[in-house]
């Protein structure tokens, strides 16, 4: 079965004043017991991929993910966009699982989600305050304003595919951004038994 994620999820209406910054594992790990309807990979492309960065800094890598989409996706505002993603990250980084973090904003700049991936091998100082911890898999999600419960679908999305512990490792060795693309699209760890979909 493809990784999926499911409706709008109804804990949304009180997470509309504020950022989602959730570490909790338990509470990511309910997101993947959502009903099925969206397919993870569906969200984004190889292209918007990048792929073993060498930079270590949070920062300088979440404006080269908005950048790519800006050239992708035909994001606009990307200052506006990089404000408002750090705006929800100084008090409490969204490091969801070991080694990864969902950095997100809701913007007037996008009618659609809008996804970029980075991986990095040596790891990504994504918290200050740790910089022992770091992060090798990041998922960058923009979400229009007017769909608060866009991240929670993609969270519900990558939680079932990310239940391993060891998946930011493992995609972070992956050397190229198509077999990013692909581990998600086959389902994760679980690859072997969710042939690729067609393209």
């Amino acid at each position: 079965m493809k990784a999926t994620c499911g409706q709008t999820d109804p804990r949304e209406e009180r997470m509309q004043g504020g950022p989602v910054r959730h570490t909790s594992p338990v509470w990511w790990m309910t997101m993947a017991m959502e009903n099925d309807s969206i397919q993870f990979s569906s969200l984004f492309r190889p292209s918007e991929v990048i792929c073993q960065t060498q930079e270590t800094d949070r920062d300088k890598i979440l404006m080269d993910m908005l950048r790519l989409l800006a050239r992708e996706r035909g994001v606009e505002n990307i200052d506006e966009a990089f404000r408002a993603v750090l705006e929800r990250e100084k008090d409490l980084p969204t490091i969801v699982a070991p080694g990864m973090a969902m950095p997100h904003a809701r913007i007037e700049a996008v009618r659609e989600i809008v996804i970029s991936v980075a991986t990095s091998r040596q790891g990504i100082v994504y918290d200050p305050r740790r910089p022992d911890d770091r992060i090798k898999l990041l998922v960058l999600t923009l979400a229009p304003k007017t769909s608060p419960g866009a991240y929670l679908q993609t969270i519900g999305c990558v939680a079932r595919i990310c239940r391993d512990p060891s998946t930011a490792e493992v995609v972070s060795s992956l050397p190229t951004a198509d077999r990013v693309w692909s581990f998600f699209d086959k389902g994760g760890m679980a690859s072997p038994d969710h042939p690729k979909a067609a393209t």
